[in-house]
């Protein structure tokens, strides 16, 4: 990979759903309480204003720490795309550094995608760091895995959900 190419991170997961309730869990603060976040932390919604512009604003507690994290959407069209911007923040959703000791992309541009295949969903998501030193691209792509991991996670608890909504 030459130096210029952008790091990107990419993911597909497939869910057992339709398209339109996969994308809803994303659009409903209801929803996005029950699923979203690391599975190590307890999160929680403190706003949601889902269209492009607005702010997805969460709290995320474990290990004896408390982060914050915001999404700033930018493209939402459903039920097929959505696009967003990721970063720590602090309580009043400001952008602030990541909260481990390495440098880090103070945003990262997330663009998920669904489509549908037979029964199931397919989400592909992808992310790249904006405006990130050659350091901070470096870290990024330094714990692509983790990333891997932590997507594969968040995603298991939507699974979850969509199965505990759709048997309703």
């Amino acid at each position: 990979m030459s130096h210029n190419t952008p790091a990107n991170f990419k993911m597909e997961y497939r869910f057992k759903a339709p398209i339109e309730l996969v994308f809803n869990a994303f659009s409903n603060a209801e929803a996005l309480h029950q699923w979203w976040g690391p599975v190590e932390t307890r999160n929680s919604v403190i706003s949601l204003d889902f269209r492009p512009g607005g702010v997805f604003h969460f709290r995320m507690e474990g290990g004896g720490q408390v982060n914050y994290g915001r999404f700033l959407f930018r493209d939402i069209q459903p039920p097929h795309l959505l696009e967003f911007t990721n970063a720590f923040a602090d309580e009043q959703a400001q952008v602030v550094k990541a909260p481990f000791d390495m440098p880090f992309p103070l945003e990262v541009l997330y663009r998920i995608t669904l489509r549908e295949d037979g029964e199931e969903t397919v989400l592909s998501i992808t992310g790249q760091p904006l405006a990130a030193s050659p350091e901070e691209t470096a870290s990024f792509q330094a714990i692509n895995s983790n990333m891997q991991d932590g997507f594969g996670g968040t995603f298991g608890q939507l699974a979850h959900y969509l199965r505990k909504i759709n048997s309703i």
